[in-house]
This record gives structure tokens, sequence and C-alpha cells, in this order.
């Protein structure tokens, strides 16, 4: 039944992909996170790649646990878009709260967390300030090696600052603040006990394909 529940979860969150703005930027970074915290002092180096319609994006990450139940990431990547055909570096921080634990002590079916993040990029053409809440959960199924693979998905909702620096105005102004909404949906495997491996798609104004690696280095 716990295994139902969250399947529904991730099945709604990606129904409703459908209503997120055709004209939303959509994040450079994607997820590649569970909703699970790493616990205090623990800290990873990650990596990834983006393969969306607006971007292609090289990520590098390194995350920190804040406290058992919080975590904060910082993030700074490559993004090449299709805006003006210029590589830019974008920048990234985000932090996620679990305030649900799954596990044989408790009886929350899966791993739920709540968190805010922030993305800035500056193209040739536009620069884009992303402020933001998201709400994340997964669910780890254990392996017969002692691994576990994780489902996991996420919904956010933003606001989008937008500023063009060339004269492709919309409505005779040069800049233009929307609220958009974003949906993620992916899976880690713990492929050994400090290297985890993820892949996710993106329903949003960048939508495509994320792969990540984390290594385990604190």
């Amino acid at each position: 039944m716990k295994k139902v529940t969250v399947l529904m979860v991730v099945a709604l969150m990606l129904s409703g992909g459908s209503v997120y703005s055709q004209n939303a930027v959509g994040s450079m970074f994607g997820t590649l996170t569970t909703a699970k915290a790493m616990g205090q002092g623990s800290g990873d180096f990650g990596f990834g790649i983006g393969l969306a319609d607006d971007a292609t994006s090289f990520i590098g990450s390194f995350a920190y646990g804040l406290s058992e139940y919080s975590d904060g990431r910082i993030k700074i990547g490559l993004s090449d878009s299709d805006w003006d055909g210029d590589t830019k570096i974008v920048f990234g921080v985000d932090y996620k709260w679990q305030f649900w634990s799954y596990g044989p002590e408790t009886t929350h079916p899966f791993d739920f967390s709540v968190g805010a993040f922030l993305e800035y990029a500056d193209y040739s053409a536009i620069s884009v300030l992303q402020l933001g809440g998201q709400l994340l959960a997964s669910y780890p199924i254990a392996l017969n090696n002692g691994r576990s693979i994780t489902p996991y998905g996420r919904f956010n909702a933003r606001m989008e600052s937008l500023s063009w620096d060339l004269p492709i105005q919309v409505s005779g102004d040069d800049s233009e603040s929307n609220l958009e909404v974003g949906f993620n949906a992916g899976v880690k495997w713990e492929m050994t006990s400090s290297v985890d491996l993820y892949g996710e798609f993106q329903l949003d104004g960048n939508d495509g394909l994320f792969l990540g690696i984390d290594f385990n280095v604190m």
C-alpha cells in the first residue's frame, strides 16, 4: 500500500505538467537530490549534465548537512542557451528540511521535504532570476546487495524575473516577473556507499533529461 501511495503521488505530480507556462525559463540544474536529508556534517560533491529543450547545462555542486534533518547546496554550471548561442556561467543555491522520514520506526509512507531555492543566469540577450519554494518526495527501495534505489519527485513554484538586454521587449517593457511552476521525477541509484547516480526528467520551461553523480566526501 505504501508503494502504491508513492506511485500515486509521483503520477499526480507528473500529470500536472501540462499547466506550466510555455514561456517559463525553467531550472538549469534540475533536482538531482531526494527528499532524504544528508545528516549533520555530511558533505557531497556532485556533477551533472542537463539535456533540455532550451539549453545544455554542465553542473557542479557541493551539498552540506546543516542538521540531522536539513541540508543546503551551492550549485554552479555552464549553460549553452538557445536564446543567444552563448555559453554562460549560472549560479544556484537550495535548501531543504525533511519533516517526514520513512522507516520501521515511523508510520510515514515516504520521505518528504520542503525547501527553497534561487537560480541566476545572465545571458547576452536576457538575465533570469528565479526564487521559489519546493516540495520533494522520495521512497527508498532496498536491493539484495544492501544498496538502494530511490524514486523521487519534486514540485516547485517560483517567481521568475526576466530582464532583456536587447530590444526584444514584451509589451514595451524591458523586464517582467511571472509566477511559474515546474515538475521533476527521477531515480537515485546507490551504486556504492559513497557514490550515487541520478537520472530524471524535468517538465518546466526547460524540459529535458538531467543526469548526475554524487561523491560523499565528508
